[in-house]
Parts: C-alpha cells; sequence; structure tokens
C-alpha cells in the first residue's frame, strides 16, 4: 500500500468520524432547541394559568364588592383584600399630601392640595386629613431586672423599689 493510499484511507476513517460527531451534534443541538422551544412554551401556558386565577380572584372580589355571597373562605380573603386597599389608598394619599396635591373626591383627578373647587368637574372639595404614622419608639435593651419581682431597675438602683430584693 502506498502513501498516498494510507492518506485516503486515513481521510474516509477521519471523515466518517467527523460525520457521525456532526450527527451526534447535530441530534443532540435538535433535542436542546426543541426542549427550549418546550419550555417556552410551557412557560407562557403557566402566564396563562396565572391570568385565569387572577381573573377568578377578581370575580370572587368583584361579586364581594357587590354583596354577593362569595363563601366564608372567600370572605376572609376579601377582607383582607379590603384592608390592603384602604393602607395602599392611604399611602398614595399621603405620597400626593407630600408633593401638595390630593384627588378629587368626585372625579379622582389629581389636583393642588389648597383647591377649593375641582378645576375638571367643578366638585366641591372638603378638607382632606392624613394619618401620620407613628415612628416606633426607640428600644432599649433592658439587662437589670429584679429577679424576684420583675421589676425594671434603674441604672444606679441597687436593691428593688419594688421588693428590696438585690439587684
Amino acid at each position: 500500500m502506498d502513501f498516498m493510499d494510507k492518506v485516503t484511507e486515513i481521510s474516509k476513517k477521519v471523515g466518517a468520524g467527523a460525520e457521525k460527531t456532526y450527527k451526534a451534534v447535530a441530534d443532540k443541538s435538535g433535542k436542546i432547541i426543541k426542549e427550549t422551544q418546550m419550555r417556552v412554551k410551557a412557560n407562557d401556558k403557566e402566564g396563562e394559568v396565572e391570568e385565569i386565577y387572577y381573573e377568578i380572584g377578581k370575580t370572587v372580589y368583584d361579586m364581594y364588592k357587590k354583596g354577593e355571597d362569595v363563601g366564608e373562605i372567600f370572605t376572609k380573603t376579601c377582607k383582607k383584600l379590603d384592608k390592603l386597599h384602604k393602607e395602599i389608598d392611604e399611602m398614595e394619599k399621603h405620597m400626593l399630601y407630600l408633593r401638595n396635591l390630593r384627588k378629587c373626591v368626585n372625579c379622582g383627578e389629581v389636583i393642588e392640595l389648597d383647591n377649593k373647587y375641582c378645576p375638571k368637574c367643578g366638585d366641591k372639595q372638603k378638607t382632606i386629613k392624613i394619618k401620620e404614622e407613628k415612628e416606633p419608639e426607640e428600644v432599649t435593651p433592658v439587662d437589670r431586672v429584679c429577679s424576684k419581682c420583675g421589676k425594671i431597675a434603674l441604672d444606679d438602683e441597687k436593691f428593688c423599689t419594688n421588693c428590696g430584693n438585690k439587684i
């Protein structure tokens, strides 16, 4: 076997190996692409499910707001939503107040805080009341407590003023 025959034989083996590798890579790539496409479709379907859950919840809440019976479990949940909506409304009202603005009680238009009438609908505005959030009181660690009665002792007290026990 001469040199050229050996080169040809080696080339065929390399070519066959390369073709086999190419087919394996192409097959694997195809599967990855299909898996990715299926994952995207599954995510889309999960999004649709979430939208339906949202619509169900919104429908139940709208029924509750109309005074319709939605069952005890849903009524409790709807009351939680009412509380959250009220808290959000107060926060939005406060944020507007900080910018010297407010919403018209009739049409919801954002107007100047000192407007007595709404420029959009002409409705007379009531005085706005803002609930100030209380700052939490500073809590200091207490390590001087009477072991007998539990009364808190001041730093300079050596004996409990309640029971006389040594601190």
